[in-house]
């Protein structure tokens, strides 16, 4: 099993933050890549065992699943249940806590995943620098942007 981890400091509240990766279903709005995101089956985005189905621009079709959402310790976990990167069994966490200093958040986003011997340097390369990053910079972007318009 291969564990990749990426983490940030993005400065608005946990709150904030919160509000844009608590559903589901709005992956599409701050994940680089996602040409769309929808919840099936009419589920709200943010019902455990939600099924969220992706169309990426460089990979194709992901569905995930979610597993736990809990809005006290601001944590999402899901897992990939259809794909066509080179990976299985991949699971992962976006966890959120406060910095007091300043009010800002720190972002965590942890996954685990096999692959084959071919694939594994690869995908672990890839997942924190590539998705996990990314993902952190356009949130930063997003909250940045809306603060100086208020």
């Amino acid at each position: 099993m291969l564990h990749v981890m990426a983490s940030s400091v993005i400065n608005a509240p946990v709150s904030s933050v919160w509000g844009l990766i608590r559903d589901f279903g709005a992956l599409g709005s701050w994940l680089p890549g996602v040409k769309s995101c929808v919840i099936e089956a009419d589920d709200p985005g943010d019902r455990v065992g939600a099924i969220r189905r992706l169309e990426m621009g460089d990979v194709g079709i992901i569905r995930e699943q979610l597993l736990a959402l809990s809005d006290v310790d601001h944590m999402v976990t899901f897992s990939i249940i259809e794909s066509a990167l080179p990976i299985r069994n991949y699971r992962s966490t976006i966890s959120l806590l406060p910095v007091t200093d300043g009010d800002r958040t720190f972002i965590q986003w942890r996954g685990q995943f096999e692959a084959s011997a071919e694939h594994a340097a690869e995908m672990e390369a890839r997942m924190p620098t590539q998705i996990y990053q990314t993902a952190f910079d356009r949130l930063a972007e997003i909250l940045a942007s809306a603060k100086a318009l208020s």
